[in-house]
């Protein structure tokens, strides 16, 4: 088949970074897989199989199949020869009216989070395509004990993108930290901006921390593994999949998360722990996480054997299963 995505770059976005993933899967299955952006250039930090092209190439092409994630993508989209043409839901706070009732157009969900989503508000069923993580990217945590230094505390750094929470997780570290707490925060990200790159950089917290930017994707585990458990504070309103989650329970490590992008994930104290968001519920999680080694290997290792039924693999499968079936 001839696969195609039509994207606004190839940055390092959770977007992104899924059509990646499933593109050299389709590619390694055999199939002609494409992604078209304005300027036809192929992302610098991911290993890549597929082909590129531009928006001016895009008119020209006859497709099996087309996604994008982007709204104002679709009107492009509607005007390609496609026998499929696929919005890919993975942010739940989109302007969905127009698309939902237009039949021509076809509707994946990233997560229950999204599917329940599209369901309620508008009454359309619309195809689970769930995940993913590349679990064997990932080397899991073996060793739990935490002696003769800091816990260390992990959560995405994009500060930039307040339904993001890392507020929240930075002010439960502080406060621990006052109370005593030997306790570390860890955070990453990937300035997409000199504004980006600032925000970083002015960055203060009164606990102990550590900042890492521009770290190689494909070393995520060593990262990752550095920490005793993963806390993310996402917006449940707006996060359809919830990346960094994912990449952490791939790693075998401990989780405390909202419901944001998490449905699929997340069940209550068997392989990670649901959090409202208020900054004294993460607080009591983390001292809870930080007091039991027991409960950190148990919900750690529960992770890792979740996580596996949401691999790439898996998604692509299916997805490629659903349009063989229609084609």
């Amino acid at each position: 088949m001839k696969l195609a995505a039509l994207l606004p770059h190839t940055k390092l976005y959770g977007g992104v970074k899924r059509f990646l993933e499933l593109g050299n899967i389709f590619v390694n299955k055999g199939h002609d897989f494409c992604i078209y952006t304005p300027d036809g250039v192929p992302p610098s930090w991911f290993d890549y199989k597929g082909r590129m092209g531009t928006f001016e190439e895009l008119r020209n092409a006859s497709l099996d199949a087309l996604w994008t994630t982007k709204t104002s993508y679709v009107p492009m989209m509607l005007e390609v020869n496609a026998r499929h043409k696929i919005f890919y839901h993975v942010r739940i706070h989109e302007k969905m009216k127009s698309i939902v009732r237009n039949p021509e157009i076809e509707i994946y969900a990233c997560s229950s989070n999204v599917y329940q989503h599209d369901l309620k508000k508008f009454g359309r069923k619309t195809f689970k395509a769930i995940g993913g993580v590349t679990v064997a990217n990932y080397q899991p945590k073996v060793n739990y004990e935490v002696k003769g230094r800091p816990f260390v505390v992990m959560a995405y750094g994009r500060i930039v993108e307040r339904v993001k929470g890392t507020k929240y997780v930075v002010k439960a570290c502080e406060r621990l930290y006052k109370k005593g707490y030997n306790i570390k925060l860890l955070l990453f990200d990937t300035a997409q901006s000199v504004e980006w790159q600032e925000r970083i950089e002015q960055f203060r917290c009164k606990c102990p921390f550590e900042f890492v930017t521009n770290h190689p994707v494909q070393a995520n585990s060593q990262l990752f593994g550095r920490a005793d458990c993963f806390v993310s504070a996402e917006n449940p309103r707006y996060s359809g999949w919830n990346n960094t989650v994912a990449e952490a329970m791939a790693c075998a490590l401990p989780v405390v998360t909202t419901k944001a992008g998490t449905l699929d994930l997340i069940t209550d104290e068997q392989c990670g722990i649901l959090s409202a968001r208020w900054v004294f519920c993460f607080e009591r999680h983390i001292a809870r996480l930080y007091h039991n080694e027991a409960l950190r290997q148990k919900l750690g290792q529960a992770a890792r054997e979740r996580i596996a039924q949401f691999d790439w693999e898996q998604v692509a499968l299916h997805i490629l299963n659903h349009l063989q079936n229609k084609i």
